[in-house]
């Protein structure tokens, strides 16, 4: 048997397997020859953020660091086409974490779920995702409600009451410590009746500035808010002045008040029944006053239940000035044919008999009242029967001492009364 001779001829095998995978690599290449494909907006995976969120601290991606803009992937093109946007695989693990140029940053692993091993290369426009790292922090804060809009015309906002009044914050130290307020705002514009819903929470800073919730952790993001919605009505106010000032002086009759209308709110129903508000109170005795009264009251004491006041701007205090002058004294001459006879005993005549055609009067009151009083003004009138010592007696004729019951203008008054005597003459059958 002939011995096989490996080494015969080497020269011309190995420029053999050379030109055979020449040969394979330009046929390769000439059929599916490498080509790049390029995909935007790749969004990078963080993992074992924990290491970060267990040592109490949290977090921030500063600059949309987590989104590589463009990838590119170099491959055969027979590759290229197979691949999409969802094969691209980014990574950024926090285990691999360092502190550069005093910027926390992670490196970002790139690579594809398909085809990977056909993959010459992987490269994107950015290698790092960019952290804010910070002490984690926690408030409670109170939540307040506001309204905006316009109400349909003759109604207002009653209470603005949330399920629940307060909210915990939690998140980096230094946004957290911005936080200064949180609401929550309804829009009631043409609502006539109350409002149930939920509404969004904002938080502001000490400025008023909204601050973003981001990178912040609410217990809640809403809350349930009632609005309630009530109607108007705008009712006078009457004040009662009772009492007497000190002698010589009287009340005027002129008040001052302020308001002397209050505009009411509640349900419409009740509201309806509502015509004043009467007020007569202890502070509006004017006894024994020779100068005016002033007083404040408050008005909410006179509310009927379920209504309060429609305006937000008034407080409810009531201040009244009621006028108190001097009075003067003024004196007539009243003819007796102005007082009338009344009740006079059937079968019998009624005169007055006095001497003089006239009674002289005394009026007191108000300079301004009695100074237009003339005689004329004045009338009379005597219950005969009232002056009748015996009405049972046989015969009634005779003489009879009467008081006359003045009729006399408003704001007048007498201080002196008047007596005159009747006669009472049987009449002829």
């Amino acid at each position: 048997m002939k011995k096989l001779n490996l080494t015969a001829n080497l020269g011309l095998k190995i420029a053999s397997l050379f030109f055979a995978a020449l040969l394979w690599f330009l046929v390769t290449n000439i059929n599916d020859p490498v080509d790049s494909v390029r995909f935007s907006n790749i969004p990078v995976t963080l993992r074992n953020t924990n290491m970060i969120t267990d040592n109490n601290q949290v977090y921030e991606v500063l600059d949309s660091s987590d989104i590589i803009s463009t990838v590119t992937v170099y491959a055969p093109r027979s590759t290229v086409d197979s691949l999409n946007r969802d094969n691209i695989v980014a990574i950024a693990d926090f285990e691999d974490m360092m502190v550069m140029d005093g910027e926390y940053v992670v490196s970002v692993q790139l690579s594809t779920n398909k085809y990977s091993n056909q993959v010459q290369s992987i490269s994107g426009t950015s290698d790092t995702v960019k952290l804010n790292v910070e002490e984690k922090a926690s408030k409670t804060l109170a939540i307040s409600a506001t309204t905006s809009g316009n109400l349909t015309e003759g109604f207002i906002i009653g209470d603005v009451v949330t399920d629940q009044n307060q909210i915990r914050v939690t998140g980096a130290k230094s946004v957290v410590d911005s936080v200064a307020s949180a609401s929550v705002n309804v829009e009631v514009t043409g609502y006539t009746t109350n409002i149930g819903t939920n509404a969004e929470i904002h938080l502001y800073d000490q400025a008023g500035n909204e601050i973003p919730k981001d990178n912040l952790k609410l217990s809640s993001t809403s809350v349930g808010v009632n609005v309630t919605i009530l109607a108007t009505k705008r009712v006078p106010v009457s004040y009662q002045i009772t009492g007497m000032p000190a002698e010589g002086y009287a009340a005027t009759g002129e008040i001052e008040a302020d308001p002397d209308s209050v505009l009411l709110a509640g349900r419409m129903s009740v509201l309806n029944g509502i015509e004043e508000i009467s007020v007569a109170d202890s502070a509006l005795d004017i006894t024994g006053l020779t100068s005016d009264l002033n007083a404040t009251i408050d008005l909410s004491g006179y509310l009927p239940g379920n209504v309060s006041f429609g305006d937000e701007d008034f407080n409810g205090i009531a201040t009244i000035t009621a006028h108190i002058e001097a009075t003067s004294d003024k004196s007539l001459d009243v003819p007796y044919k102005q007082i009338t006879l009344e009740n006079i005993p059937e079968g019998y005549d009624a005169r007055i008999s006095e001497t003089s055609d006239t009674f002289s009067v005394k009026l007191n009151g108000l300079q301004d009242v009695i100074s237009g009083i003339t005689k004329s003004d004045i009338s009379g009138t005597i219950d005969v029967s009232k002056a009748i010592a015996d009405p049972k007696a046989e015969d009634l004729s005779g003489e009879y001492e009467a008081t006359v019951s003045l009729s006399l203008p408003g704001g007048a008054t007498v201080s002196n009364p008047i007596v005159v005597t009747v006669e009472l003459v049987k009449t002829e059958e």
